[in-house]
């Protein structure tokens, strides 16, 4: 089977429009809740808060399901209804700058069977967010989409409120700069 650039080999398992039953939301939920969270945390730097949006908006997802019917497109519009409701908790907060706090490694990158492998994880992790944090915050975000969120490319699109084109131009930027910033590193 050939591969497709658009789609990640880990892709969820949710393929279906709009959830109407509770098993259909259930279903929606394994696919999606852990990376809504990780992707919340990584804009509000709290994992506590970060479970809160994502239950916020979960919950008004269903209680307003048969509104939502239209939209076919579910992971994107879930991203970037996080994404809303994360801005409205800093703006809330007048927050523009959240520090991160450190969290168990588990809840972030999975279970990992030896210690070394946690730590080693941990450290990539950090490494990875270091670098990005030195890219333009529009080519780190789609980076982080795609990598770490696994989302195709139109799903990204959306959540960024963008074009293929555009998400395809910052991907393509943020890696040079980021393969520069290695090979600099590396000199």
């Amino acid at each position: 089977m050939e591969s497709n650039p658009d789609r990640p080999e880990h892709a969820d398992a949710w393929t279906g429009g709009w959830p109407q039953s509770p098993h259909e939301f259930s279903a929606l939920l394994d696919a999606h809740l852990n990376r809504l969270v990780r992707y919340a945390f990584r804009l509000l730097g709290n994992i506590q808060d970060a479970e809160d949006v994502v239950q916020e908006v979960l919950v008004r997802a269903f209680a307003d399901r048969s509104k939502r019917r239209h939209i076919t497109a579910v992971r994107p519009y879930l991203f970037r209804s996080v994404a809303n409701a994360c801005t409205d908790l800093l703006r809330r907060r007048n927050c523009s700058v959240v520090f991160r706090e450190e969290i168990g490694i588990e809840e972030t990158l999975g279970r990992r069977n030896n210690p070394s492998e946690v730590a080693a994880a941990g450290e990539e992790l950090r490494r990875a967010e270091q670098l990005l944090g030195r890219l333009p915050e529009a080519q780190a975000e789609v980076i982080r989409l795609r990598v770490f969120d696994e989302l195709r490319l139109s799903e990204i699109a959306e959540v960024v409120g963008c074009s293929v084109n555009t998400v395809c131009s910052r991907l393509r930027y943020g890696f040079r700069k980021l393969r520069n910033l290695v090979g600099e590193k590396w000199e």
